[in-house]
Parts: structure tokens; sequence; C-alpha cells
């Protein structure tokens, strides 16, 4: 018997008494929190300071292979100086929300020649949308209406604002004479949008690593991850762990990496990726 039968028998018999046991309607809150502790533990409602999320960890192991990065949805910049000051990439920042994008211009005085900003949003197509936000540097303004459902939002974006949106594959020209190498996007639902917008630019530069999003609003507009990869197939997709220094490769088919907890998933593009798995 090989390794593999002797592990699936194993959990066959621990499945078997442990459904035995608590798969009864009144056992259900240990099954819950025993739930939420693995979510959290394998990088699911992730989010917090970039030490907690692991994105600072992430950011360090690659910071010797980026030289040219987009920051999509940068919002004050957070995201922007993780990159700014753990590697020496040059950096394209993109946000829509006015007050937000006046915190991008701080950091733009200090990093100069390494930071170029834009008051825009991103999206499928070049036009003008609403944006719906609460406070006005608010890390939740999205271009999606109707959020209330969503209990991080609730009615917390009851402002809106009209405001530009371009596609990715608008500024291709400025980016003309670079190798792009990494995009962030953090878009609040909008990440489908942003990836559509920029298919000229992903087939032309096949960026090494692309940073996503993957949330409670993805279910609201019946997304996937699996839809979200099949946009990006020149890369295999890794999910970025809490605390962690490494990352963990999964598979974008499997319902269980389809959970609509806030989670930040890497395309990593398929001639490097072993170097992470």
């Amino acid at each position: 018997m090989t390794y593999k039968k002797i592990l699936i028998y194993i959990y066959k018999k621990i499945s078997k008494f442990y459904v035995l046991l608590f798969g009864r309607k009144k056992m259900q809150f240990i099954n819950d929190f025993i739930l939420a502790l693995s979510l959290d533990a394998k990088g699911y409602k992730n989010y917090g300071n970039f030490e907690k999320t692991g994105e600072k960890s992430f950011i360090r192991l690659i910071k010797n292979e980026i030289n040219f990065s987009i920051d999509v949805g940068a919002n004050v910049g957070n995201y922007t100086k993780l990159l700014l000051s753990e590697t020496n990439s040059k950096v394209v920042s993109f946000e829509p929300l006015p007050d937000a994008f006046n915190e991008l211009k701080k950091i733009k005085l200090e990093y100069e020649n390494r930071l170029d900003i834009y008051n825009v949003a991103i999206g499928i197509d070049n036009n003008k949308l609403d944006l719906f936000y609460g406070d006005k540097k608010s890390e939740k303004a999205s271009l999606i209406p109707n959020l209330e459902k969503l209990s991080f939002v609730g009615d917390l974006n009851k402002n809106k604002i009209s405001v530009e949106v371009k596609k990715l594959d608008y500024f291709e020209s400025d980016f003309s004479d670079k190798q792009i190498d990494f995009i962030k996007i953090d878009t609040e639902g909008f990440e489908y949008e942003v990836l559509r917008g920029a298919e000229k630019l992903l087939k032309k530069h096949k960026p090494k690593f692309i940073q996503i999003e993957f949330n409670w609003h993805q279910l609201i507009k019946k997304q996937t991850l699996y839809n979200l990869s099949r946009l990006i197939s020149f890369s295999d997709v890794f999910r970025i762990l809490p605390h962690g220094e490494k990352l963990i490769h999964i598979d974008p088919s499997r319902p269980e990496n389809n959970i609509y907890h806030l989670s930040n998933y890497v395309f990593i593009r398929k001639d490097i990726s072993n170097n992470y798995k």
C-alpha cells in the first residue's frame, strides 16, 4: 500500500468517526469554530497590516525579480510605499478617489524619479462611472453599486462621485519601452474588469507576478477564481499565507480554493513558478 493510499485510508476512518460525533445539528457550532480557525490559517479573511497578511514577506521574496510595477487601486499608497521601500522597482499607481490620490502626491514628492501617479480608475472600457464611497479616503470605495449585503461595507458607501475610467491597455504605449514585472490589483470587486481591459498589455508583457484580492464582491458578481485565472492563463496560481514567508500553490478549479472570504492570490508566470512551489 502506497503512502498516499495509507493517508486516504486513515482519513476515511477519522472522517467516519468525526461525522458520527459532529454531524448533528446541535454540534454545528463546533464545526463552525474549527472551520473559522482553518480558514484563518489558510489565508482567508486575511486583512490587516502587511506583516500580518504576509504581503511584506511576499514582496521581500520577489524583490530582486521586479524592476517595473503597477499598483491598480492604490488608495492612499500603502502598497505603493511597500514596493518603493522594499524594492528598487519603478512604480506606476492608479487611484480615482481625489483625497486618497492627494496622499499619493505626497509619496511622489519623496520618490519623484521612481513613482508615476494617475488620478483615474482602471476598468474594461474608457468611460466615466460612479465611484461609491464613505470616508473620503476609504479603502472600500468601489465602482460597484448596491454593496449593502456585504457586512464590511453595509451603508458606508452612501456617497458617489463620477470618475474617469481607463483600460490598462490605454496606457500600453506609455510602457512600450518597459517590461512590466508586477501588477497588484485591489479594486473592491472590479478585478475582472481590470484584467479584461488589460488583454493586450498582458499578452505583450506577460508579467512575472500579478497579485489580486479575492473577496465577497466576486460572489455578488458571480465570478470565480477559476474565471479570473483563465484571463491569466500563462501563470500558475498561489495564495499568500498570513505571516508566511512562502506561498502555497493551488488549483483554481478546486471548490475549496473558491471561498469568498478576503484572500490574496498571486499569479506567477509558468516559466518561473517552480521557484515558488
